[in-house]
């Protein structure tokens, strides 16, 4: 989850976006100024050496439902 426009409806709902959140092992949601640092980073000199990787985005969500939960 990320606090753009797509997700108004759970900012602008403080309990939903509690609901929200809670599945997330980082109990928040991503700022996109975050998603933006990685964008930046992989545009820059500094990643020339990274190939096919991925990069999971999600407080920790995915490893969370990799567990079962």
């Amino acid at each position: 989850m990320v606090l753009t426009p797509f997700n108004q409806p759970a900012i602008d709902d403080p309990k939903l976006l509690e609901e929200q959140v809670q599945s997330i092992p980082w109990k928040r949601a991503a700022e996109p100024s975050e998603i933006g640092r990685l964008a930046v980073f992989l545009a820059s000199a500094d990643s020339d050496y990274v190939t096919g990787a991925t990069y999971f985005m999600d407080g920790g969500l995915m490893r969370n439902l990799g567990q079962g939960a």
